[in-house]
């Protein structure tokens, strides 16, 4: 197996492989091959299934996918956050895309190449260099992804085209959707293959970054939870919009979730062991260590766009604390803002509330070229009210800047302090989440009740898991009613607080067919903020996604348009 080390060296590698193929080596490339790569006989050694598994994996680890624009332009608009930004390049996080928007284009794009690749595996692994074993590993971890991909597709865009062959010619475009139903029994099966043979995270022959077991286990229960939600078009009637006997998911999901906590191994850190717990996981992220406890699955980034590399992030700048100017710096471009309905979900025993919204900004004058460091943690409705999970810097000294307010040229640590994504203007090598022991725990407890549309109350198990998610955030146990409804609201709330800036939210509303409400809720906060103004441009841009959105649009994206002119298999979705 794969070393750290190497495993990033071969995703770059596969990187400039695709680059090098996407731009036609020809023109820069003349020596005759001393070998040649063909699918038929590449994926007969280790090396070159790793370096296949390798090019599937950095399918997400691009601009265009958890790089920024999928985990936080198509996330933005919600109660959690919005862009601060009127430009056209940030219409899609305004719910102002097309079916031509670059953003639902790509997405489309990458999430399907990333499928055609696992089927090229699963069709030419030759079995016969491989033992039984190792020969199913392989396949789990390449089915793994598909699962991730094609669970994705089938949230945003609803019913997709079914691929489980490579395509090789123009006719494999023409593909019928399948109905959401058929492709979560797809993901349903590839997940569960994937749970059965890959590594546990605690195996020493596991390699940090790729599948393991339990994540496997983790991404079975946000998918049965997903298949007992809302299902956006299955019906022009609200109350046909669900699969039937939506409830059997639910007891799907608890006994994934169980399987996870009763293994054991996977946990958080108590508050009382380490208050500053919520804060470490996440400066893990920051700084490429891997927790493999609480982090059950990530992506993984290298900033390797020094070398010419697509494989890159921009965790901590598109999304991270405001600090623009000279070249040294750890450059954050805070568009995108924490929501004021956020900052009012926390109490101010909350731990987790300092990490997630950051509440200060560097603001560089060209005139003096001097920096002034603000304190805004008490204005959540300024311009630059940043969110903070991933910041890449912090004051020196917050309780000085908190009782000045403003200091001209103040000290700052840098967070993300590996060497070569500390202070690059645009790239950053910070990881980002994809499933975490909270979200695990957090699911259990919602799992238990049977969803939004449940009946049962909360048992003791499921005030557990919800308990020790508080914990860790320096909070009491939950003393409110465990009556369902009641309890599930709690949820709701719960997993903003802590999933927060994840890519998870909107996906949740949607499953809860609660987005419109939170957009309702949200615009009530800006307006009745103490700080709302109505002239304000910025204020008016946070508004504008809740008065934009159209359930009858929005609740899922648009077919791309290169796919439905080169799919005749594929007809647009009304009203787009």
């Amino acid at each position: 197996m794969m070393n750290t080390k190497r495993f990033r060296v071969v995703v770059a590698m596969m990187a400039l492989l695709t680059a090098c193929i996407s731009a036609g080596c020809k023109k820069f490339l003349d020596l005759d091959p001393l070998s040649t790569w063909r699918d038929e006989t590449f994926y007969s050694s280790a090396s070159e299934v790793e370096m296949a598994l390798a090019g599937i994996y950095s399918g997400m680890a691009n601009d265009d996918m958890y790089g920024y624009k999928f985990n936080v332009v198509l996330e933005s608009g919600t109660d959690e956050m919005y862009t601060n930004s009127s430009a056209a390049n940030w219409g899609a996080a305004r719910y102002a895309y097309t079916s031509s928007s670059d953003e639902v284009q790509n997405i489309w794009l990458h999430f399907y190449s990333m499928i055609n690749l696992v089927n090229q595996l699963e069709k030419n692994l030759d079995p016969e260099m491989f033992s039984e074993e190792q020969t199913n590993r392989y396949l789990a971890k390449a089915r793994f992804m598909r699962a991730f991909a094609y669970f994705n597709l089938a949230n945003w865009f609803g019913p997709v085209p079914m691929r489980l062959k490579p395509s090789s010619n123009q006719d494999d475009n023409h593909v019928a959707p399948s109905t959401v139903l058929e492709v979560y029994q797809q993901v349903e099966r590839d997940y569960l293959f994937a749970a059965e043979h890959l590594l546990h995270a605690n195996s020493p022959d596991y390699v940090p970054g790729e599948p393991n077991k339990m994540a496997a286990h983790g991404m079975l229960a946000r998918l049965y939870l997903r298949m007992g939600g809302f299902q956006p078009y299955l019906s022009e009637n609200e109350a046909d919009c669900y699969f039937d006997n939506p409830q059997q998911y639910f007891e799907k999901a608890r006994q994934q979730c169980e399987v996870i906590i009763q293994d054991g191994w996977h946990h958080i850190v108590p508050y009382a062991t380490d208050p500053q717990s919520y804060r470490k996981h996440f400066m893990n992220y920051l700084q490429n260590r891997y927790d493999l406890r609480e982090s059950l699955y990530e992506v993984s980034f290298g900033n390797l766009i020094e070398m010419g590399l697509n494989v890159h992030g921009r965790m901590g700048n598109i999304n991270g604390v405001e600090f623009v100017g000279t070249s040294d710096i750890p450059r954050g471009f805070a568009n995108v803002n924490a929501s004021v309905a956020l900052y009012n979900r926390y109490s101010v025993e909350d731990t987790r509330m300092a990490w997630n919204i950051a509440g200060y900004r560097n603001n560089y004058s060209s005139a003096n070229q001097r920096y002034t460091m603000s304190y805004i943690f008490d204005r959540p409705l300024h311009q630059e009210f940043a969110i903070g999970k991933y910041r890449r810097w912090e004051p020196t000294d917050m309780e000085e800047l908190r009782t000045q307010r403003s200091i001209i040229d103040a000290p700052y640590v840098i967070l993300n302090n590996v060497p070569g994504s500390a202070t690059d203007p645009n790239y950053t090598s910070i990881n980002f989440p994809l499933l975490r022991y909270s979200d695990v725990l957090l699911m259990h407890a919602e799992a238990i009740i049977g969803g939004r549309f449940g009946s049962a109350d909360a048992s003791p198990e499921a005030v557990n898991s919800l308990n020790i998610v508080r914990e860790r955030a320096g909070l009491e146990p939950y003393i409110g009613s465990t009556q369902h409804d009641a309890f599930f609201s709690e949820l709701v709330d719960e997993r903003l607080r802590e999933l927060c800036f994840e890519g998870l939210r909107k996906q949740d509303l949607v499953r809860w067919n609660l987005l419109r409400e939170k957009l309702d809720q949200l615009d009530e906060a800006i307006r009745f903020n103490s700080f709302y103004v109505e002239t304000d441009a910025f204020h008016q841009t946070y508004r504008e996604p809740g008065l934009t959105f159209d359930r009858s649009r929005h609740m899922l994206l648009p077919y791309p348009l290169q796919e439905v002119t080169i799919n005749t298999e594929l007809d647009q979705r009304f009203p787009w």
